[in-house]
């Protein structure tokens, strides 16, 4: 089969209108002759086109018909063609590709079927079909196959693409672009360990300064901070202008507490692109680390006016305890007549929690605009101010209001119980909760709530079959994950799965101090004390003020000989008030 030359064809061929292109093909396609036949009169014939002047008009065809869906996608405002006009285009040109490909098939033109889908309304399916028949017909084809993972990722499914990946990996083990992008897909993933044994396969002498970033960026991942940074430095000694490295060089070294390199670094970068918005927000939160705020503050006083920058500055200065200079950064929205409604909601939270201003708070957050996105959230905030005040029916009457409102959030739901629990009206926060799930049937947030009313009721079995429920339609929710885990553990059984179980939570949401106070505890439960030593000194770092946390950690202290942990564990736990206060004065007084 003669092998197209298509530059060769869109310099030659393109050079000339579709029309004249079309009329000139047919007119030497094939040989013309004439016949007098019955009539008398002349008649043109006109013989078949060979398959290579037929694979020339299709992809002519092919082209025309591509250019318009271009030229029409291109243009603003009103398109020149319908959308049923545009459907016709497009299937014209499919079904010339489909020609060309039945005659003169070939990896490319198979990723440019794909393409034509990548955009279709039914997803990037047809694009994998697409792929997939090119690899049906070329499977080792490397363009064919990381179009295909790229596919599956545009879609969410990284296990796929890993999967497809892996298949070209094992039939070509020492394909260095392709173990590389499967390194990426793998650290995309959050599969850290498995990309850096996938990047490991590279040899030394070939890693380019892409692999090594990835490498260090995995390994800084897995808390592999000096490995990380050896390869980071690798990498910019390749690449110099390899600014991502740069900004995670300066990331490893702050998560060293090297903040004095990671420092230097973050300011180099602003002093070469004062809009480079990461290095100034690392910068800004890095001297908030350092105690000086108004650093800080300069930093985020001189980054861009944009309200994505001023709000993350904002958040990272209230987060940090500095409710002033939040304020001030905040203000720099309120230059303008149309004040965003972040800068109303965010005002009101530096005015509860910094300024102890309950009813100030409610000031601004009655400003926050009822059609915009954030009027759920302000009504909620709303209603837990006043309930802190004391104004419980007050907060009770929101929440209502929320129901009728936006009948299928959850969140009104979950607070009109949570109000109803400070009353101690069990039963009516498991009506609340009930009548949500009529509107949200299974929400694994709505279950999860019910699920802790029934363990306050003392009703854990019916609470651990709730949750069960949701680890099966939801199995990766962290909270149920969690709580059918700790429950296990406190009932003793099926312990290995209670591990699965904990482990998986922590890993979907890592820094959850309660979900490590869960994996510590199934690791005490299992007799793992070293191991549950471990997981409960991470949780009292992130949950400082829980009292079952500290009892925990009494109890693991103990179990590991280490009287003075334990004796600070239970006097914590009471200080915190314990609801346990007379076991954990027991336990106190027998170290």
């Amino acid at each position: 089969m003669t092998q197209l030359n298509r530059f060769e064809l869109r310099t030659a061929l393109f050079a000339l209108t579709l029309t004249v292109s079309l009329l000139a093909v047919a007119g030497c396609v094939g040989k013309q002759t004439t016949s007098t036949m019955d009539t008398g009169q002349p008649q043109v014939v006109v013989r078949p086109m060979s398959p290579s002047a037929q694979a020339n008009y299709d992809y002519l065809v092919y082209m025309d018909k591509l250019q318009q869906l271009r030229q029409d996608a291109q243009k603003r405002g009103v398109r020149a063609m319908s959308r049923e006009e545009a459907a016709k285009t497009h299937a014209e040109a499919v079904a010339a590709l489909d020609r060309i490909l039945a005659i003169d098939p070939s990896p490319q033109l198979y990723v440019e079927k794909a393409g034509l889908f990548w955009n279709h309304p039914e997803g990037t399916a047809l694009s994998r079909k697409a792929l997939n028949e090119g690899l049906a017909r070329y499977p080792d084809n490397r363009m064919l196959t990381v179009y295909l993972a790229n596919a599956y990722i545009a879609d969410e499914r990284l296990d796929d693409a890993i999967k497809v990946m892996d298949g070209f990996i094992s039939r070509h083990p020492d394909d260095i672009d392709v173990l590389e992008q499967l390194g990426q897909i793998l650290m995309e993933a959050g599969k850290d360990a498995e990309a850096l044994d996938a990047l490991n396969k590279i040899p030394e002498a070939k890693r380019g300064p892409e692999t090594l970033y990835t490498m260090g960026r995995v390994q800084g991942n897995l808390g592999m901070r000096k490995a990380a940074i050896a390869n980071l430095k690798k990498t910019l000694k390749l690449d110099p202008g390899f600014t991502e490295a740069l900004v995670e060089l300066a990331y490893q070294y702050e998560m060293s507490k090297d903040y004095v390199a990671a420092e230097k670094i973050y300011s180099s970068i602003l002093e070469e692109n004062e809009a480079f918005y990461e290095a100034r927000s690392r910068l800004i939160s890095l001297n908030l680390k350092l105690n000086n705020p108004d650093r800080a503050l300069e930093l985020a006083m001189d980054g861009p006016p944009t309200k994505e920058f001023v709000i993350d500055a904002a958040l990272m200065f209230i987060d940090n305890g500095f409710y002033a200079q939040g304020s001030t950064t905040l203000d720099r929205l309120a230059t303008d007549t149309d004040i965003p409604a972040e800068y109303f909601f965010y005002k009101a939270v530096i005015a509860d929690q910094g300024e102890n201003d309950q009813q100030k708070a409610l000031s601004y957050l009655n400003q926050v605009d009822p059609h915009d996105r954030l009027y759920p959230h302000a009504l909620r905030f709303q209603a837990q101010i006043l309930a802190s005040m004391g104004r419980v029916d007050d907060a009770l009457s929101i929440a209502v209001t929320g129901k009728e409102r936006y009948p299928n959030a959850s969140i009104f739901y979950i607070l009109e119980a949570s109000l109803l629990r400070l009353e101690k009206n069990y039963t009516g926060a498991e009506e609340a909760l009930k009548q949500g799930l009529l509107h949200r049937r299974n929400d694994p947030e709505l279950t999860y709530e019910l699920a802790m009313i029934y363990e306050a009721l003392n009703r854990r079995a019916e609470g651990l079959e709730l949750m069960e429920q949701v680890v099966r339609a939801h199995p990766d929710n962290a909270n149920a994950l969690n709580y059918v885990g700790y429950t296990l553990a406190e009932e003793g059984r099926e312990l290995d799965r209670a591990l699965v179980l904990v482990t998986k939570a922590s890993n979907l949401d890592p820094e959850n101090g309660y979900i490590l106070d869960s994996v510590a505890w199934v690791h005490f439960k299992r007799g793992e004390f070293e191991k549950a030593w471990k997981y409960i000194q991470y949780a009292v770092d992130v949950v400082q003020k829980d009292p079952t946390i500290w009892e925990h950690y009494g109890d693991i202290a103990t179990r590991t000989g280490n009287t003075k942990a334990a004796r600070k564990g239970y006097k914590l736990s009471l200080k915190h008030k314990t609801s346990n206060a007379d076991t954990v004065k027991e336990k106190l007084k027998n170290l």
